[in-house]
């Protein structure tokens, strides 16, 4: 059974650091195009945030560091099934705020090439990346001379 996990977090109050995970996916769930394989993911937890996903990549990449700038790509391979790791950095001005949502829509023509699609609650949004970044603006504010 498989496993997504996302954890968003600001990182020296410049970035936002966005981290997604699929733990031990089976091999079948990818599309099969030959020397390539295409994943799409789609999911929504319980407090109505959701993820959209979808990677395009060679088989080749499998087991090395696909791509180790911003993003950072991790494919491995363990019998027939498939872990991924994906490291983004984002601009503290990149998530839009839409009604009661944010979002965070990237579109990557790298290798591999993939667009993500994260809708976050409002509350979650502020718990895991506004109030730490608040906590540290207060910090910054009381150390000024």
């Amino acid at each position: 059974m498989s496993a997504t996990k996302i954890n968003i977090a600001p990182v020296e109050n410049t970035y936002i650091r966005l981290i997604l995970a699929i733990e031990n996916m089976d091999k079948e769930k990818l599309v099969d195009l030959g020397d390539s394989y295409l994943l799409k993911l789609n999911k929504k937890n319980k407090s109505g945030n959701e993820l959209h996903f979808s990677m395009l990549f060679n088989k080749k990449l499998m087991n090395k560091v696909a791509r180790s700038t911003n993003p950072t790509v991790n494919i491995t391979k363990n019998k027939n099934l498939i872990s991924l790791e994906i490291t983004i950095m984002l601009d503290l001005t990149e998530p839009t705020k839409e009604d009661n949502y944010y979002w965070i829509k990237k579109e990557f023509a790298t290798t591999p090439a993939f667009e993500i699609s994260y809708k976050m609650n409002e509350e979650y949004f502020d718990k895991k990346v506004l109030q730490h970044l608040n906590k540290q603006d207060a910090s910054e504010e009381s150390t000024e001379v």
